[in-house]
């Protein structure tokens, strides 16, 4: 029986080397145009059977409700039409007509259910989630996914209500399979089986753990790498009598027609042809159509926008020279790429902010860094103060460290100090006017820095 090969292929086949790596949920929602996220997908599913990846993680369909949230840039924002709109485009993307076209993916609806309102803002952390407005304004992305066809569907770390989402028959068999009418395979996310036992404590041992998830839920599949407990516990279960061979059988049964449906069976090896495709120009131009359009200007005071190509201007910032800071987590690595990696990770292919203004001006822009992307320290600031008094305009460029999960847990929303004194000590010292480019994954305050930028 072949093996089926599943990546978090979320943003483009972002773990394919050579694949083109498309906008984050949040800046493909930005462009409201459901045509992106078809295509995200589309190139994504064929980058991920370029490499004989047959499953793609996706889409992510979580009301973003806490900003402070580390996986706020994966979803398709706040808005319930809005992500049902763009959920249902990205299934069809990923998987078109995936039981005949070897192109295609199954797609993965997901994580199932509320994950986006953790109380404190920390990833994995409970959630309170009145039941109407559960239904009202976290489904509806769920739903459209399902009604798309999504060929598989992930539950959600943690607890809502109090009740832990791996082990609740309400949440993964009455709501998901008998409300919506889900009937494809349900995964688990990351170790969520095992960590009941050694996380939330809701079973003595993993062995309770699978018992309670295989006994309460329509669980299909643990996602694990490095624990082959799921299935021998399983086999026990039903040896012993504690769990009925026909429940074992439904899981199986939906397990083998996923692979049957993605041809696995008849040809589960990748198509050399198919690599070739990888990286094309074609599908550079949808990525950057896509960011193009997402751009969001909030502030353009007397017009100091757009630049004109004879502009004296002077580039400030972190993100203004990055591939890895413009690409966040979800990039190469799961993290994205470390400081250590830098960009030469990219070998040469990751566009950058002033890679375009070269490209457009013919010239190399006056780039200052000014300060890190953690805020902890101003950089060379008096010689970028004296710099900007003798420029027509500055263009600062601020945001986020890469990062995914956990690794982005923040305790407040404000941009780091040293960012907000950066832009005030150019716009007090100067009478030049400020443009600011943010680069990150959430909404972050700005302090001062609204009032200061032009």
């Amino acid at each position: 029986i072949p093996v089926l090969w599943g990546l978090d292929s979320v943003r483009g086949a972002n773990y394919v080397k050579g694949a083109t790596i498309f906008p984050a949920g949040i800046a493909t929602a930005a462009t409201f145009d459901a045509d992106h996220a078809f295509a995200a997908g589309r190139v994504a599913a064929k980058d991920s059977r370029a490499a004989g990846t047959h499953w793609a993680f996706a889409p992510v369909l979580d009301i973003a409700v806490n900003k402070l949230w580390s996986r706020t840039y994966e979803n398709f924002g706040e808005d319930p039409f809005l992500s049902a709109q763009m959920g249902r485009a990205s299934v069809q993307g990923y998987q078109g007509d995936y039981k005949s076209d070897r192109t295609r993916v199954a797609a993965c609806l997901k994580h199932f259910i509320g994950y986006g309102y953790p109380f404190d803002g920390s990833d994995r952390a409970n959630r309170h989630i009145a039941a109407h407005e559960l239904l009202e304004y976290y489904v509806p992305p769920f739903r459209a996914a399902i009604e798309a066809g999504s060929a598989t569907a992930m539950e959600s770390y943690g607890v809502v209500n109090g009740e832990a989402i791996m082990l609740s028959h309400y949440y993964l068999t009455q709501l998901l399979r008998k409300q919506l009418g889900f009937e494809g395979m349900l995964v688990t996310d990351w170790g969520e089986i095992n960590s009941q036992a050694t996380l939330y404590h809701t079973a003595k041992n993993v062995e309770e753990a699978t018992k309670l998830a295989l006994q309460q839920t329509s669980v299909d599949m643990s996602m694990v790498a490095d624990d082959a407990s799921f299935g021998q516990t399983m086999l026990d279960l039903v040896a012993n009598g504690t769990l009925s061979e026909e429940r074992l059988d439904e899981s199986v049964a939906r397990v083998l027609q996923l692979k049957k449906d993605l041809g696995l069976f008849t040809d589960p090896f990748a198509d050399p042809q198919l690599a070739t495709t990888v990286g094309s120009l074609q599908d550079v131009n949808a990525a950057r159509d896509a960011v193009r359009e997402s751009v969001t200007l909030l502030k353009n005071e007397n017009n100091v926008l757009p630049l004109k190509v004879n502009d004296k201007v002077l580039f400030v910032g972190p993100t203004l020279d990055s591939t890895r800071l413009m690409g966040g987590g979800w990039n190469v690595h799961w993290q994205g790429p470390s400081n250590e990696d830098g960009d030469a990770v990219y070998q040469g292919f990751g566009d950058t902010i002033l890679r375009g203004v070269r490209q457009v001006t013919g010239k190399a822009p006056k780039y200052m860094q000014g300060v890190d992307i953690d805020g902890e320290a101003l950089i060379d600031i008096d010689n970028v103060v004296r710099a900007a008094s003798k420029a027509d305009k500055v263009v600062v460029g601020l945001g986020e460290h890469t990062y995914a999960e956990n690794g982005g847990n923040i305790g407040q929303l404000l941009l780091p100090e040293k960012h907000i004194e950066l832009v005030s000590a150019i716009a007090n010292q100067t009478n030049t006017p400020v443009v600011v480019v943010l680069v990150q994954g959430r909404p972050r305050g700005l302090g001062t820095i609204a009032q200061n930028a032009a």
